[in-house]
Order: C-alpha cells, then structure tokens, then sequence
C-alpha cells in the first residue's frame, strides 16, 4: 500500500491526464519502464516505490505528455499519516480496485457478445467523445455506457431477418473493433434512405460518412475500408441500378506499402472498384491549408477546414450527377 498513491493519481489528472476505465488504473508501480496510459495513449509515467527511514512506502518519480514534450516530478509530502489516514487510504484503494475490476469483467462480457447482443445492449441515447471530436452528428448508431458507440454492418443484399453481419465498436480515443468472426466482405451501413435517383455516396469510414451526409444531405453507403470498396459497389449498384454513384475516396497521401514505397491505397483501390461498375465516379478531398501525414478523409477536411469546404468541394460533382 503506497501512502501518496491516490494523490499521484490526482497529480496526473490535474495534469492533463485522461484516464481509461480498467485500464490505466490501478498504476503499475515500479515497471521496468514508462508506462504509457490515457486515452489515445498520449500520456505516460515511470513511478516507483520509496520507502523512507522514517517507515512508509511512498510513490517517486515523473509523469509526462507524448503530444506536448512536458514532465513532471510526483510531488510527496513526507508527514507520517495516522492510522485514520492509513485505513482511508487502504478504503480507497480496495474500492478503486473492485471498480477497475467490475470494468474488466464488464468489457469482458461484452466482448463476447454477438452483433445482436450487443446492439441490444446499446441504448439510443448517450454520448461519445469520438463522435464530438470528428465534430459530427450521430446516426444510425448506439451507445454503451463506457462512451463507446456500436455502428451495425449489414449486407444488404440479404432479407432483413439474416442482413446484421458483425458491428463495430468505437470509443472514445478511436479504437475500433468489430465482433469475433465478422466476416466483412461486401459489409456496410446505409445512411438515410434511397428514395429517388439522385446521386448515392460511397465512402470507408463512420465519421466521414456521417460529413458527406451533413454536406450534401444524400443517402451514403459506409463500406469501412477501400478493400471492400468494390463489393459494397456492386450490391449497391445492383439494389439501386437507376442511381449514379460518387465514391468519395480516402486520399492517403502518406500510406507505404510493404516495401516502403509511397502507395495511395484509397485513391487506387477507389478508381479500381469504379471501373467494374457503370455510371460510378471518384472524388478526393483537397486540403487548402497545412495538411498533417493524417489527413486524408473528407471528416479530417471538415475538421481541418470546415464544413463548408466539404459542401464546396462536393457540389461540382453532385450537380454533374444530378444532371446525369
């Protein structure tokens, strides 16, 4: 029992850090190296334990932030603590520890969950960090109550009683995971409906379809990655032969392949999945300003540039269609 240990974990809040539940906590006291912790794993810590003459056993060490370069040194008050303050501390840390370890259990059960289950399990109403942070609206998704949100893939060529295939859970740093054995070929999620034989959009992730749907306000297809871009086209076009269809590619400027080579994978497999299908066409998002190695998605333009950049740059293209 460390007699600063809830105070560190205090110092490293007030510092910045995020805390993932059961997780990150209960801290690894004494690890052969830094630890890194926190959402999106930006933070990390190197502690160990000291035990004074005086009696006691007390955390030492620093903290820091991978984003920001800045460290911090634990800081320790050295007064002996009375037996009150000991029995307190060893109250909090027995129930810090049933609660890291009631989320375990509870990420465990869920884990092995099937897609129904755990689409059950989700209610309609919540909140997610992710969602906020990629500056988009919810839809056609549902909510656990760690701030994950679970978006169901269907194949949509099937009855509606056999069309739920897997889903994919997304917290709230952006990790992504689909339920065991979800089989992904030809997979996606349909935003709004197809009602008349204006343009259909196709693109690969959750949150820049949810940007195209706010931009242009047409029915989107998320096909989840530019491999399954040609599948999810084919049915799509085979459900709705009458619609012109804008694939709305992923510019992945930076991407190397396993030789190190420059390989725009979303623009290449998005221009091969066209060519198998008629009346289909590519755009790209064009970044204005500075471009980071990660932006790449018509959500990262929205973010970086606004969503009227994405509007814009969709415009030209959905009027050539509509005319079509």
């Amino acid at each position: 029992m460390h007699a600063n240990y809830h105070e560190v974990v205090h110092q490293m809040e007030s510092f910045g850090v995020q805390f993932r539940d059961g997780r990150d906590l209960p801290l690894r006291i004494d690890a052969p190296r830094r630890v890194t912790c926190g959402r999106g794993g930006k933070w990390w810590y190197w502690l160990r334990t000291f035990r004074p003459n005086a009696g006691g056993n007390y955390i030492v060490g620093r903290f820091g932030s991978y984003k920001t370069g800045q460290s911090v040194k634990v800081e320790v008050d050295w007064r002996p603590l009375s037996e009150a303050e000991r029995e307190r501390l060893r109250a909090e840390r027995a129930a810090a520890e049933a609660r890291a370890r009631e989320a375990r259990e509870r990420e465990a059960r869920l884990a092995a969950m099937s897609a129904a289950e755990l689409w059950r399990e989700a209610g309609a109403q919540g909140h997610s960090a992710y969602l906020e942070r990629k500056q988009v609206r919810a839809e056609s998704c549902r909510y656990l109550r760690d701030g994950s949100i679970v978006v169901p893939l269907l194949r949509y060529d099937l009855p509606r009683d056999q069309a739920l295939m897997g889903v994919q859970r997304i917290w709230g740093d952006g990790r992504k995971r689909f339920t065991a054995g979800f089989a992904k070929t030809g997979c996606a999620l349909r935003l709004g409906r197809v009602e008349d034989a204006g343009p259909v959009l196709v693109c690969e992730g959750y949150a820049t379809a949810l940007t195209l749907r706010m931009a242009s306000e047409r029915p989107v297809f998320m096909a989840l990655d530019a491999y399954n871009l040609a599948p999810v086209l084919a049915i799509v076009r085979a459900l709705h032969p009458d619609n012109p269809v804008l694939v709305c590619a992923d510019d992945d400027w930076r991407t190397r392949n396993v030789e190190g080579q420059l390989e725009n994978v979303g623009v290449l497999r998005a221009w091969a999945a066209v060519r198998q299908v008629e009346r289909c066409h590519v755009t790209r998002p064009v970044f204005i300003g500075p471009r980071g190695p990660k932006d790449t998605d018509f959500n990262d333009l929205h973010c970086r540039e606004g969503l009227d950049e994405v509007r814009a740059q969709l415009a030209p293209a959905l009027e050539v269609l509509h005319a079509a």
